[in-house]
């Protein structure tokens, strides 16, 4: 098993897991600032060289590359023989696995997080303050939601609700069945990074410094836990622990 890593030199590692030695590095052309996904023996990751990359996970060599025309920062989502993610010029593309493009669909503005695909619908937010819920095998449009501000978290859906954060400050509560919101939380300070749900909570961090946990059916605080700098990524749970780390240099393990 190994540890996959885009970085910022252009480069993707793979790390084997228990020596820590790499195992190979593969080249793109331009910084890698967004997270790969592995699927079907392969490693798919986009890069700002405008590529999605198709690598052999074993190997190391490229499978193939598609010409996007902008940098990708979206993570892919793989489903089925489907390849699902977003561009910076607002485009959300569904390949298949040969990189033979299915559709595309052009938001207004940027596509920064990463699409969510569940029961034949693609879910994702943009730049432009939307969430849109399209038909996964045609890309046509179901619903739209519209926030107040642009949005980089990537969606969370559970029991048919769909959680996601802003830069109007709030944490959203969707019916995905209605397009209509449940609930709206608002936090002190934008929400970039991504909620999830653990048992019956809703955990989410904001730039205001607290990883908040809600009771995801109503959006109730039960509690907030404060840090030294602002929480812009997503949490891990596991064990009954949540992990989460914050721009004060930290990571915390919370026991919930």
């Amino acid at each position: 098993a190994g540890v996959c890593v885009g970085s910022e030199d252009k480069r993707l590692y793979v790390i084997n897991s228990r020596s820590g030695r790499l195992s190979w590095t593969y080249y793109t052309d331009g910084p890698i600032r967004s997270s790969p996904r592995i699927a079907e023996g392969h490693i798919f990751i986009g890069s700002d060289d405008n590529h999605i990359h198709a690598v052999n996970a074993i190997s190391g060599r490229q499978t193939w590359k598609v010409d996007v025309g902008s940098p990708i920062r979206s993570t892919p989502v793989v489903i089925s023989d489907s390849i699902y993610f977003g561009t910076e010029a607002g485009e959300l593309f569904c390949l298949d696995l040969g990189g033979k493009m299915k559709w595309r669909f052009k938001a207004r503005r940027a596509i920064t997080s990463s699409p969510v695909v569940l029961q034949g619908v693609v879910y994702f937010g943009s730049l432009d303050s939307v969430i849109y819920a399209l038909d996964a095998k045609t890309g046509w449009v179901i619903w739209r939601f519209r926030m107040a501000k642009a949005t980089i978290s990537s969606p969370c859906i559970v029991d048919n609700y769909l959680f996601t954060g802003s830069a109007d400050n709030n944490i959203y509560c969707i019916d995905i069945r209605t397009a209509k919101d449940v609930w709206i939380y608002q936090t002190e300070h934008q929400v970039t990074g991504s909620p999830i749900v653990f048992k019956d909570s809703l955990y989410c961090g904001s730039v205001d410094k607290n990883l908040y946990c809600l009771d995801y059916r109503t959006g109730r605080l039960r509690w907030k836990f404060h840090t030294e700098g602002p929480i812009t990524g997503t949490p891990v749970a596991d064990n009954d622990i949540i992990y989460i780390g914050s721009t004060d240099h930290h990571i915390y393990a919370l026991a919930v």
